[in-house]
Parts: structure tokens; sequence; C-alpha cells
């Protein structure tokens, strides 16, 4: 079985940014197969740092700009309805205030595996691959790209 490896380095907008990685997922695949001459498989990409994820979604200008990041402030508010800081256990720990980021992208996750076949991966017609940024500054973050296949 043959391995590919491959980081990608991305700028990312603070408070649920978001960046349609999906055509780099099959940039990695089809390296891969040119290289390896596979077919199938899979590719797997694994966002590293604590605060960022990734995930699948129709990237669109409602989810992608607000109904996302309104629905993890449901769960994890970064301020309260005053504009306050909403206060984390984690602030006392690390003298910081992304408590709430890491929260965020706990409910999301560092990673995606998606098959691929023929060379090509099997998404649907309206689901990007998606990187989003859940700290409350803009990052720098890489993507390490993993294909297998055969």
């Amino acid at each position: 079985m043959a391995v590919y490896t491959k980081t990608l380095t991305y700028h990312t907008k603070a408070h649920m940014g978001m960046i349609d990685v999906t055509g780099d997922f099959q940039d990695a695949v089809t390296e891969a197969c040119r290289k390896f001459r596979i077919q199938s498989g899979t590719v797997t990409g694994f966002t590293t740092g604590g605060v960022a994820g990734l995930t699948t979604l129709e990237f669109e200008p409602g989810i992608v700009e607000h109904d996302l990041k309104e629905a993890l402030d449901v769960f994890s508010p970064y301020l309260d309805e005053n504009g306050q800081l909403v206060p984390y256990y984690h602030h006392r720990t690390w003298h910081d205030d992304n408590g709430s980021s890491h929260i965020k992208a706990a409910l999301l996750s560092p990673f995606i595996t998606v098959p691929f076949v023929n060379g090509r991966i099997t998404v649907g017609p309206w689901q990007n691959l998606t990187l989003v940024e859940c700290d409350v500054r803009d990052r720098v973050r890489d993507i390490v790209f993993q294909v297998m296949g055969e």
C-alpha cells in the first residue's frame, strides 16, 4: 500500500473564519495517484493546533458567514449579552481568552477522512471540506494530508 504525505499552510481569520479546502484534498489525491499509480483508497486531512477544525458543509455565505458561528456560540460563547468576556477555567490556567475556542474546536474535529475511487474524492455536490478557525485571533494553520491507497 502506498502512502503519500503533503502539508499545506493557510492564513485563517479569527472567530470562525472558514476556508474551502476541497480542492486541496483532491490535489493531494491526484498527486499521490500520479506518483504511486494508485486509484482507490483514503485521504485524511489533519489540522495541527488545538483551536481549529475540519468539517464538511455546504460552503455558502449563510453558513460560512453566520450560521455555524452562531450555532457554536450557543455551546461556547466568547462574549456574553453585555459584550463581556465569558469566563472559562482555561483562562485561569493559561491567562488568555480563548477558552470558548477550544470548546468549539472540540465540537468539530481536527481531521476528516474521505475515500477516493478512480482518483476522485467521493464528496457530494454540496459537500465541501472546510477548515474552520475557532481561535479569537487570525492564525497560520497547517493541514497535513495523507493519502493511502492501491
